[in-house]
């Protein structure tokens, strides 16, 4: 009777790691690097977790995750793919490693999509107006430069804010609520409290007990 109730024990305790799991796989084309790192984002520190080999540009990793977490793979110095899990998720990565940033791809995850696209976003962003560097300066001209870059980052974030309010509840808002270019933030926690406070109220009811929300949480009593 003993045995029959300690194999009930695992077994649900196997179904609860199940539960918990969320996997990961990949086939990166033209892969010249045999791992990959992975780590979890914290709100305050990055751990590192495992380092994944790569065979012949395919990967198969497995994660526990207990409710949603922001994560990078590091396939080198300056590629970093970040993705956003939620227990019972499966990701299917994909993307050519010689320019993995433009092209790879992720399925599984909505949220994850969502921050793919606003990645992208940012990178057409920040090419079209890097090459207004290249722009030599005329009397007058610094003037029209600034005047359609900040047309640009006022775009971007009229962007952001309809991904937040179509989204809420996701982890994904609060990401982009922080996202910036060339170390400039598109939204101010004092200025736009009011959408911070609407991020911070949905996540309380989807994710009440996440590592971020209660960051946001503790934060937001700080007046931050």
């Amino acid at each position: 009777m003993k045995k029959v109730v300690c194999l009930w024990i695992l077994l649900l305790l196997c179904a609860a790691c199940k539960r918990s799991e969320v996997q990961l796989s990949g086939k990166f084309e033209n892969a010249s690097k045999r791992y990959l790192l992975l780590s979890k984002i914290y709100p305050d520190d990055v751990v590192f977790l495992d380092t994944i080999l790569l065979l012949n540009g395919n990967f198969s990793h497995t994660v526990t995750e207990e409710s949603v977490g922001l994560y990078g793979l590091k396939y080198n110095d300056t590629t970093f793919l970040f993705f956003i899990a939620q227990k019972g998720d499966r990701l299917a990565f994909s993307g050519d490693a010689q320019k993995l940033k433009k092209t790879y791809d992720v399925q599984g995850s909505e949220e994850t999509r969502l921050l793919l696209e606003t990645d992208r976003k940012l990178i057409q962003f920040h090419e079209k107006t890097k090459e207004w560097d290249a722009i030599p300066y005329g009397e007058g001209y610094e003037h029209l430069l600034d005047s359609l870059y900040y047309q640009e980052f006022n775009a971007h974030k009229e962007y952001l804010i309809q991904i937040i309010t179509q989204h809420k509840g996701k982890l994904v808002t609060l990401l982009v609520f922080y996202q910036k270019i060339r170390g400039n933030a598109f939204f101010d926690e004092q200025k736009d409290s009011v959408l911070l406070h609407e991020i911070y109220t949905a996540l309380m009811q989807t994710h009440p007990n996440n590592i971020y929300v209660t960051d946001l949480k503790e934060r937001l009593e700080k007046g931050y």
